[in-house]
């Protein structure tokens, strides 16, 4: 690799140290430039202004940190250009005038790659202790969206603020599950056997029948055909079951009777599906995560745009543009979707997903969690996509981190879940229809 004859030839730093002679130095940071950080420019004013940030500056080759070592800080680029490299040499640049310099180079307790100085550079250094405050800082004062979250296009737009008083008002439309969805998950809170669940499943023959299509589906390779509800539930399992009903019934709320917006919905609905295949593959990858609560949680990850589209149905089309319909739905899915589980009255686990897998840097839990399944997902899902220059690192991911040693590197997943996806989504085409 052309950077390991670049770096200098001093002996290697010990643990903790850099190559660079110079040390660290307090400074304050511009409040403009602070906001652009991601996370922390979520953060209230007062805490921004009220930050310790130190800075150090390092000469082209200098190592400004080695893979492995322990860190407490969090780590931006301000100036200059860094080469982030792997333990196999392989890596990527990040120039201080992109998007990517937003994100932190390490936002973890050890360092997962190695940073060397591409040209003369400025690393600023900021409390590591701020990362989870600024994950939950949007959350905390209002159920919805408090003033300071909604971005400016949108602090006069008729239809963002009309949608906002609606949810106040408590005359959101909230989008039911069907009849069989409810009674089977209120039925399996008692204690009843297969024999009462094959009741409830019959009272739709469409659910019924696409319960006996998956069951025969590559998801779970039965050897012998399945052909009647019974033997599909006894081969699953009730809770099993349980989840595959509310999937397959979830088809069935993305509609509209108006046509542009019913397309919009598909999309929806399609990205679903997408970020579903892929948390059902990652958790299969993972050994540590139910694949078919996994398989759920994608499908409900962005189930509060439904309600603001709902709302856009009841105005004229000439009352709003489809940038703020858009703009919309980016701002307050993951709090109305949060809404939406509650009124379910889903598992906690997946009540919280709307809003966990919208922040690249949530972290709650040491343990892989459903939401670091969903929030990868997500995040694989956007790789070549117009949108992607705007992703973080992936190993700068508290939810990767959480994978460990043994699972994905960031050089193989794009091809891995890239190949799963392909099969998985041969399977998923009973959603779709």
């Amino acid at each position: 690799m052309f950077w390991k004859f670049l770096k200098k030839s001093a002996a290697k730093p010990e643990t903790g140290t850099v190559s660079s002679t110079n040390s660290s130095i307090s400074i304050a940071l511009p409040l403009e430039f602070l906001q652009k950080l991601i996370p922390i420019g979520d953060l209230p004013v007062d805490e921004l202004h009220a930050l310790k940030v130190t800075s150090r500056h390092f000469a082209p080759g200098d190592i400004i940190f080695n893979r492995g070592d322990s860190a407490d800080e969090l780590i931006y680029l301000r100036t200059g250009e860094v080469f982030l490299e792997t333990v196999n040499g392989s890596g990527y640049n990040v120039d201080a005038t992109t998007f990517k310099a937003c994100y932190p180079l390490s936002a973890n307790l050890e360092h997962c790659f190695s940073a060397i100085a591409k040209s003369a550079t400025e690393i600023i250094y900021l409390p590591l202790s701020m990362l989870q405050r600024s994950s939950t800082a949007a959350y905390v004062n209002n159920p919805l969206i408090t003033p300071k979250d909604i971005p400016s296009m949108l602090r006069s737009s008729h239809f963002f603020n009309g949608c906002c008083g609606v949810y106040r008002k408590d005359q959101l439309h909230v989008p039911s599950l069907p009849d069989v969805a409810l009674r089977l998950r209120s039925a399996l809170q008692k204690d009843i056997d297969i024999a009462d669940a094959v009741k409830i499943i019959n009272l739709d023959p469409v659910i019924s029948s696409k319960l006996i299509q998956v069951v025969n589906s590559p998801f779970y390779r039965t050897f012998n055909p399945i052909t009647n509800s019974h033997d599909a539930v006894n081969r699953l399992g009730l809770k099993t079951t349980q989840n595959l009903v509310t999937s397959i019934s979830m088809n069935n709320l993305f509609r509209s009777n108006n046509k542009q917006l019913n397309k919009r919905i598909q999309q929806l609905w399609q990205q679903s599906i997408q970020i579903a295949s892929l948390s059902y593959t990652l958790a299969s990858f993972s050994h540590k995560i139910n694949p078919d609560e996994a398989l759920l949680a994608g499908l409900v990850h962005n189930i509060g745009a439904l309600p603001i589209v709902t709302y856009a149905e009841s105005q004229a089309a000439s009352d709003y543009t489809e940038q703020e319909l858009e703009q919309t739905i980016v701002t307050l899915q993951s709090r109305i979707g949060v809404y939406i589980l509650k009124k379910w009255r889903f598992p906690e686990s997946l009540q919280q997903i709307p809003a966990q897998v919208s922040n690249w840097y949530h972290d709650e839990n040491p343990e892989l969690q459903l939401s670091d399944i969903v929030l990868l997902a997500r995040f694989h899902s956007q790789f070549g996509s117009t949108h992607s220059h705007h992703l973080p690192p992936l190993h700068t991911l508290p939810a990767f981190l959480k994978l460990g040693d043994n699972a994905l590197t960031p050089d193989m997943s794009l091809q891995v879940l890239h190949d799963a996806k392909e099969q998985i989504a041969r399977a998923l085409d009973f959603f779709r229809a």
